[in-house]
């Protein structure tokens, strides 16, 4: 095993110390959402590709009209990330046996990893739409009192936690009475066609 590590070029060696830790982490976490031991909610950064700017969160303040636009892509999380390692590490070792040289092998394997990325972020939206539309109803979420996770700024839009029909949940915010900081606690009065909280703070502050 040694000999054979040591007879693989250095690209070789790089693509394989990222494809065989990510694979693993891969096969270990899709083991644990089988037996329903993995997140409901994926951490990760939030890169809204929905096109809905601040602008929309004073726009849904006095709308509530009828088609719901579609949720922000959640690409960076932490599934999309391993993803993303695990088919760029494999491309890229499987480009380097066909003979091609590095920069190509490079640059198939970071195509195929941002592909792998989109994927996953497509799969998650996908589940989540799923389990709101089935026997998740965020009506239910009015009244419920939930804390500010990000914070929400003036005609803005932010992120808070709170449980929802015994399930831990992020979501959307948006706030048209103040901005909230982040650890403020509020308590939601609506819900938007869009799936976003509208929300009021529990604690007036003194001004």
């Amino acid at each position: 095993m040694i000999d054979w590590w040591n007879s693989q070029p250095l690209m070789q060696q790089i693509f394989y110390l990222v494809a065989i830790p990510s694979t693993i982490i891969l096969l270990l976490q899709t083991i644990l959402l089988l037996f329903g031991l993995g997140d409901d909610h994926d951490g990760g950064t939030d890169t809204d590709f929905s096109g809905q700017g601040e602008a929309d969160a004073d726009h849904e303040f006095s709308h509530d009209q009828g088609a719901a636009h579609e949720s922000g892509l959640r690409v960076f999380t932490i599934r999309g990330i391993i993803a993303f390692l695990a088919m760029f590490g494999w491309t890229g070792v499987a480009v380097l046996d066909m003979g091609a040289g590095a920069p190509a092998a490079f640059a198939l394997a970071l195509l195929a990893g941002i592909v792998a990325l989109v994927v996953v972020a497509l799969v998650i939206r996908a589940s989540l739409k799923l389990q709101q539309s089935g026997n998740l109803d965020l009506q239910n979420a009015v009244g419920v009192i939930g804390e500010v996770y990000l914070t929400i700024p003036q005609g803005g839009r932010g992120k808070v936690t709170l449980i929802v029909q015994e399930r831990y949940m992020e979501m959307d915010a948006v706030c048209p009475d103040r901005a909230v900081k982040a650890g403020e606690q509020v308590k939601v009065t609506a819900v938007t066609p869009s799936n976003t909280l509208i929300v009021s703070p529990l604690y007036q502050t003194v001004s």
